[in-house]
């Protein structure tokens, strides 16, 4: 059984979003002044489709592809205003939701909507120290009781941008920014230090009960046969599970290593959740649970490793005092819900009470399933990333639950090999865009921890957010994590994939499995219309593509950053079969071009290839490039002579890679239009550079 975790946080009584702003929210973007507040409040608005809301962020990961993610600050921050470094920049409506850091000393300067002089100013000690409101507990942590990574979970809104700087940038500084950017026209509420979070803090200490009016309660006991299967539930008609819990004889885990959860809504015959029930509750993989009480334990290193186990309790999974797993995602169906469990064991017989909660208020017709997939690679392949989930839809990213664990650590002293495939970064790719969004600058730390194999910070731990609830060391060295996003979920409209890198350069061995969890509707909601390969003839004049002040005819022969990425090793030759040549154009002034979309459409997405190199002054040929910054990139767009904003790429660090950048035209503009002339003005002093072009229409 696991013990009790690190918590620290008191009990209170949850408050809950009313009825009436639940069906508000169903599939619009956010439009309120404390609907960037909702998230916190309750899980109930997670199945709600988003709309007009995308992800954003910054990092601190080695652009290269080597492992120098924040150790001497070279990639810590954007680029350097004056005195300050910049840490996050972007313009329009949006939402800070995570703020995670190591080793940041100096002051945390926050410019919202333009301002010229700091909205407001705190020390990054004092942000995380938990006595300044609204930045308190269990909102946020520092690195002596967070196990060696500081972060804060206090919303920073802004209705016209939002620049994030700082004053010091010794070495090391690991950083990751989560935000999301909402469509032109939202109406944000900008910051108020003066909100007050204790609303939210009530289902941050007590995240197992859900307290809800029009529930009922189907409890009982069920006793599985070996290979057998038996029903949670199965019933008719619209509704949602907004809570379901299981309890094995004498609240002990290891049942729940031979279980496999399944569900399915609305009568589709694949599963929507199909996981071990262990993974699926936090506890780790079948094999780990299994091998806590495995007789091949060996004794733990006591001069550098720290091993344990705590129970896990995230606000949407986990473990209470009394044995019962426990889940609250909310999970709505329209026409049925079937909720089955299947023993895999051949020779033991499983007994297990539950108790499955349901709402006979349905949600809205736009709002999505809850899904929970699981899957595994044993051993993991040399130079690719591991893929947590790859789906095609419409929906948003929460989180997953991770088992890492390799055989392979020995070494001729015979002391236990560190943990090295940690050191690989989390990458998110959103509707088809190849350049990813780094979520961590190593796996640990998307798990907003650090410093892994290194006491005290190793100690397992639970928070709200994110675990490590198991550390083991037997014939395998087994770690379990979960990280569950709340504010900061990942929408998409046409596919979401989320990788994980093993190792600097995807070449440490292990094996990996977890269980990815998502809201989505299988129909995407975003559509290809339209292609302009930039340098081809035919597509230039297709488009009736027109360029004012071409500098330059360029063509690369790169890659993606990413799975399959160049290996930019001194003695390792480009990786020539997922690099590819591309031809554009350098140039000032002006460009047009006509593309087609559906006339039914509810805004369009375009999307550029560039090169992310573009003007950065050496560094970038040959073997390792050194750091260098790229400058700002901007351009006017204008839509059949109606204005449409600026397209604005703020400096940043250099890639040797292709990049994709997007930006998205409103409604307003696009509905009933069967083409778009689109016209890009930039200015003489900040080159355009452009090889292909896409058009994607919003259902």
């Amino acid at each position: 059984m696991f013990t009790q975790g690190h918590r620290g946080f008191g009990e209170r009584t949850r408050s809950r979003l009313c009825g009436i702003c639940l069906l508000a929210l169903g599939g619009i973007a956010m439009a309120s002044a404390d609907d960037v507040y909702a998230s916190l409040l309750s899980p109930d608005t997670l199945p709600l489709a988003r709309t007009g809301v995308w992800l954003t962020g910054s990092d601190s990961h080695d652009v290269t592809g080597d492992n120098d993610d924040g150790f001497n600050a070279a990639y810590s921050y954007l680029y350097k205003d004056g005195d300050e470094w910049v840490l996050f920049d972007e313009d329009g409506p949006g939402c800070v939701y995570v703020i995670r850091t190591i080793k940041h000393n100096g002051d945390l300067r926050v410019y919202l909507d333009g301002s010229k002089e700091p909205s407001y100013t705190i020390p990054f000690k004092e942000l995380y120290a938990g006595k300044k409101p609204p930045f308190v507990p269990p909102f946020v942590a520092d690195e002596d009781i967070a196990h060696g990574s500081s972060w804060s979970y206090v919303p920073i809104p802004f209705a016209r941008g939002c620049k994030l700087t700082t004053t010091e940038m010794e070495k090391p500084h690991f950083l990751n920014i989560f935000a999301h950017k909402f469509a032109a026209g939202t109406e944000v509420k900008s910051f108020d230090p003066a909100r007050d979070l204790s609303d939210a803090a009530a289902w941050w200490s007590n995240p197992a009960r859900r307290p809800q009016a029009e529930e009922s309660n189907d409890t009982g006991k069920l006793s599985i046969g070996p290979t057998g299967s038996a029903a949670l539930l199965n019933v008719q008609g619209a509704g949602a599970i907004t809570g379901l819990r299981l309890r094995f004889k004498d609240g002990g885990i290891q049942p729940a290593a031979d279980l496999v959860l399944r569900a399915y809504w609305d009568g589709r015959e694949a599963p929507h959740i199909d996981s071990p029930a262990s993974t699926f509750f936090a506890l780790g993989c079948p094999r780990a649970v299994k091998a806590l009480v495995s007789p091949d334990l060996q004794p733990f290193d006591t001069e550098r490793y720290v091993a344990g186990t705590v129970r896990p309790e995230s606000l949407y999974v986990g473990q209470d005092k009394d044995g019962w797993l426990n889940c609250t995602f909310p999970m709505p169906y329209w026409k049925s819900a079937r909720m089955e469990l299947l023993n895999v064991s051949a020779t033991e017989t499983i007994e297990v009470e539950y108790s499955i909660t349901q709402s006979h208020k349905p949600y809205p017709e736009s709002a999505c399933y809850f899904n929970a997939q699981w899957r595994s690679e044993e051993p993991l392949r040399d130079g690719e990333d591991y893929c947590v989930l790859d789906t095609r839809g419409r929906g948003h990213y929460v989180g997953c639950v991770m088992t890492f664990s390799s055989v392979h650590f020995s070494r001729p002293d015979n002391k236990m090999l560190h943990r090295g495939y940690l050191e690989g970064d989390a990458r998110y790719y959103t509707d088809g865009n190849r350049t990813p969004f780094v979520a961590c600058t190593g796996t640990e730390e998307y798990f907003n921890w650090g410093w892994y194999d290194m006491k005290p910070m190793d100690a397992v731990f639970a928070y709200p957010t994110h675990g490590y609830p198991l550390h083991l060391r037997c014939r395998e060295d087994y770690s379990v994590m979960y990280r569950f996003h709340v504010g900061e979920i990942a929408p998409y409209y046409r596919s979401f994939r989320f990788d994980l890198e093993h190792g600097p350069n995807g070449r440490i061995p292990a094996n990996y499995s977890g269980t990815a969890f998502f809201y989505q509707r299988d129909e995407p909601a975003l559509t290809l219309t339209d292609e302009l390969d930039i340098g081809n003839s035919a597509s230039e004049e297709a488009h009736a593509y027109k360029c004012e002040k071409a500098s330059e005819e360029v063509t690369h022969t790169l890659p993606y950053e990413g799975s399959y990425q160049l290996t930019l090793l001194d003695d390792a030759p480009r990786d020539r079969d997922h690099a590819f040549k591309d031809s554009g154009r350098v140039w000032t002034g002006a460009c047009s071009f006509t593309m087609k979309i559906a006339p039914e459409n509810a805004g369009v997405k375009l999307r550029r290839r560039s090169y992310y190199g573009f003007g950065a002054k050496g560094g970038m040929g040959g073997g390792r490039p050194e750091p260098v910054l790229t400058p700002e990139q901007r351009v006017r767009v204008s839509v059949g002579g109606e204005d449409a904003g600026t397209w604005r790429i703020p400096a940043g660090h250099a890639r040797d890679t292709w990049r994709e950048t997007e930006f998205e035209i409103p409604a307003r503009i696009t509905q009933g239009k069967e083409h778009l002339t689109i016209t890009l003005t930039a200015d003489d002093s900040s080159p355009w550079d452009d090889y292909t072009y896409w058009v994607y229409s919003y259902r």
